[in-house]
């Protein structure tokens, strides 16, 4: 049995935590949910618990609804950016399964690739305190791009991709500094 809320109402109850409105939602748009979880994942429990999780992300929102629209948007995007970070980590542990498969990893290259790994963790979290274009620059160089590339993508003169670099370099060394590796690698990277 659907019931209908009018959207004062559904907002009344969400901003109270009222199941009545976690109910509506849950029953208004489960199954569409969980048909476009089941689409990007190919994976019914996985789906599920997805969709579930998005709920429970709208539970544990503090973000004060205006319309009916906002929640469905809401709801949505919490669904897209949880298939995506799925779908990347299925991607990562596909990489790696495969290579620990595919080659017998000696002891030593084992190590190296965990200090690897590990060089490049601190990189990225350097970079994720970067400002937002310094550190969308950055990322991009990181992925291989050239300047004009970077520029062309992010709609910006190639002098303003220079200068982001420059300044993500200059803040990196400083925020490097001491960790003579590290900051080695940033400066042959950049």
């Amino acid at each position: 049995m659907k019931q209908i809320l009018d959207t004062k109402t559904l907002i009344s109850l969400l901003e109270r935590k009222d199941n009545k409105a976690y109910q509506y939602l849950y029953e208004r748009y489960y199954v569409s949910l969980k048909a476009l979880a089941n689409y990007y994942l190919r994976d019914n429990v996985q789906g599920e618990d997805l969709v579930q999780d998005v709920f429970v992300a709208l539970w544990e929102s503090r973000y004060k609804f205006r319309t009916e629209n906002e929640i469905k948007y809401f709801l949505y995007r919490a669904l897209k950016n949880g298939c995506v970070s799925l779908l990347r980590k299925q991607k990562l542990k596909a990489k790696y399964l495969h290579e620990a498969l595919s080659a017998n990893v000696e002891e030593d290259n084992f190590w190296e690739k965990v200090l690897e790994e590990d060089v490049y963790a601190r990189l990225m979290s350097a970079i994720e305190t970067l400002p937002p274009q310094c550190k969308l620059v950055m990322q991009l160089t990181l992925e291989g791009l050239k300047g004009q590339e970077i520029a062309e993508r992010l709609q910006i003169s190639l002098a303003t991709v220079k200068e982001y670099k420059g300044q993500g370099k200059k803040i990196l060394q400083q925020q490097l500094k001491g960790r003579g590796a590290l900051l080695a690698i940033v400066l042959i990277i950049f």
